[in-house]
């Protein structure tokens, strides 16, 4: 069924997909690593390491306003190729940092030319996908993404084995450059025509803030993403660092995570579009902060792993069904602002998480109590998703088509 689906799907979207998939092989390899590389091979200290995350996540905000503007003015294509291509020339230089500076610039340009691709992308899939079928295509990219965090880590365990942590970096770049061919060669633009002659400027970006229901929804999931975060940064260090285990862990963690949304992530999303999408945050907000208040009683790599499965479960259940309602408020002529927009608001709650998770890891008088002050603020801020529900209303709660999500309908908007 799957399968059919797919395949009946426009050509758009399944390069789309083929796309991301690639993409993520070239990311999974280095975020296991990455937190690491900073401080056990450029010796980087761990609240300059947190700086530096930070600054990953933090420069990605202007990156994600532009991508969307960009995305609204000259095509989704042309803004997917240049992340693409810009990604693979960033990703090489990481193998040539020496020094925090060296690495802070490198970041801060990465980060921004990779912020480019997901309005692009988002954008991309509501052209060519109606409504109800979102949730369900929205799942199968977030598939996509994960089948590349399983390869990538797992790849990267040869490359480090074989080489080291550095060399990482010069397979990232080569992966991220056929990604970068792939689309030259199949990606088509999909922008609808009506909206070509629509102007895009910096005032429309800020009339979105209008729209408070929107606002409230990325308020809440950067609160969801400043917790979440954790565990691709701080749990790295704390893995191998605070509880001795090897520096595999991070990489066996991540593909724990990968394979559960690779099987799950799509029978999970048939299962939650019945209920109301407010009540679908929340709940997976509470589940993800209960995985992570238990890591506070974890110490080897089986109680870690049963708390990865917490957290991943609560995040299956969480991205089920958020990419599908950012799309649904947008207007047509807006959708890239309102992707970007989105990005900016969650990327700005992984920036700062990242930089007091790690500030906390270095202050706390022992580190493990940082897992249950992440697990009460994502349990304390959940609460902020009845008034969500509220705000939506009952027919943007649960949108009565939501039943008819099983088909991917083909739609004649290729070029």
């Amino acid at each position: 069924m799957a399968l059919e689906s797919f395949r009946a799907a426009p050509r758009a979207f399944r390069v789309l997909m083929a796309s991301a998939l690639i993409e993520n092989v070239a990311f999974g390899l280095i975020v296991p690593y990455l937190a690491i590389y900073m401080v056990a091979d450029l010796h980087i200290s761990t609240p300059l390491a947190g700086i530096a995350l930070a600054g990953y996540t933090l420069s990605g905000i202007p990156g994600t306003i532009i991508g969307g503007m960009l995305t609204d003015k000259i095509g989704r294509r042309y803004v997917l190729l240049a992340s693409l291509g810009l990604m693979s020339l960033t990703m090489l230089l990481y193998f040539f940092a020496v020094d925090f500076v060296t690495l802070f610039m490198v970041v801060l340009a990465d980060s921004f030319v990779g912020s480019l691709y997901m309005p692009a992308a988002n954008a991309m899939i509501a052209d060519v996908i109606p409504s109800p079928g979102r949730p369900k295509a929205y799942g199968t990219l977030r598939i996509a993404w994960n089948i590349g965090m399983f390869l990538g880590p797992a790849l990267g365990v040869f490359i480090v084995a074989a080489f080291s942590v550095r060399e990482l970096f010069v397979f990232g770049s080569v992966i991220l450059a056929g990604a970068f061919a792939m689309n030259i060669i199949f990606i088509p633009e999909t922008k609808p025509k009506a909206t070509e002659e629509q102007e895009v400027t910096f005032m429309k970006v800020f009339q979105v803030s209008r729209n408070r229901a929107f606002v409230m929804l990325c308020s809440m999931s950067a609160v969801m993403w400043f917790s979440f975060s954790q565990w691709m940064s701080v749990l790295q260090i704390y893995s191998t660092s605070n509880l001795g285990l090897s520096s595999s862990t991070p990489g066996l963690l991540f593909a724990i995570n990968a394979v559960m949304v690779v099987t799950l992530q799509l029978w999970v999303t048939s299962k939650m579009v019945w209920f109301r999408r407010s009540l679908i945050l929340m709940t997976g907000q509470l589940i993800g902060a209960g995985g992570f208040s238990l890591i506070f009683f974890a110490n080897d790599i089986p109680s870690l792993a049963a708390c990865i499965v917490i957290i991943t479960i609560g995040e299956l259940i969480y991205m089920s069904i958020l990419s599908a309602i950012i799309a649904d408020m947008a207007p047509d002529a807006e959708r890239g602002i309102y992707m970007g927009f989105s990005g900016f608001i969650q990327s700005l709650g992984i920036g700062v998480g990242f930089f007091v998770g790690m500030w906390l890891l270095d202050v706390l008088p022992e580190a493990r109590y940082i897992w249950p002050i992440f697990g009460v603020i994502g349990t304390v801020t959940s609460v902020g998703y009845v008034l969500l529900g509220r705000m939506l209303g009952p027919e943007r709660d649960l949108p009565k088509n939501q039943p008819e999500i099983i088909q991917l309908k083909s739609l004649p908007l290729e070029k």
